[in-house]
């Protein structure tokens, strides 16, 4: 192959990498929005817990007043409130655990993406630079 030719097909690699870096870079931060979406999910999952926890504590009220027992004065119904408390803190508690989990994830993937467009242009760079010494010794040879 003549030097312009090598020549063309370093530049050619080079750009061809860059374009490959800049693949990776949008699915980095295609990742990032996906991680972003995972907050804003757990987020709202754990209002409608909170939101639907509420509503069993009125409920109860109301059962415990339609029934004529004065709240806060029935041990059994206290008991159910707290039983009700402790199971919606678990709940939140995993919810939360699952969002950080994926957001994690997500995280994760966005700098293995980025991680990968680096390699992509240094390993460009390294072909090139091989070119370019393999192109110097063929022509300082007399």
């Amino acid at each position: 192959m003549g030097v312009e030719m090598q020549i063309a097909s370093m530049a050619l690699g080079l750009m061809g990498a860059q374009q490959q870096r800049s693949a990776y870079e949008m699915e980095a931060q295609a990742y990032e929005e996906q991680a972003k979406m995972a907050e804003i999910q757990a987020k709202q999952q754990e209002n409608e817990r909170n939101r639907r926890l509420r509503m069993q504590l009125a409920s109860l009220g109301t059962s415990m007043a339609a029934q004529g027992v004065e709240i806060g004065s029935s041990a059994s119904v206290l008991a159910l409130q707290e039983d009700e408390i402790k199971v919606a803190k678990n709940d939140i508690a995993s919810i939360k655990l699952m969002g950080m989990s994926k957001r994690r994830q997500y995280g994760l993937s966005a700098a293995g993406a980025r991680t990968a467009g680096k390699a992509t242009v240094l390993g460009s760079f390294a072909k090139t630079a091989s070119g370019i010494y393999d192109i110097s010794q063929g022509v300082s040879k007399p």
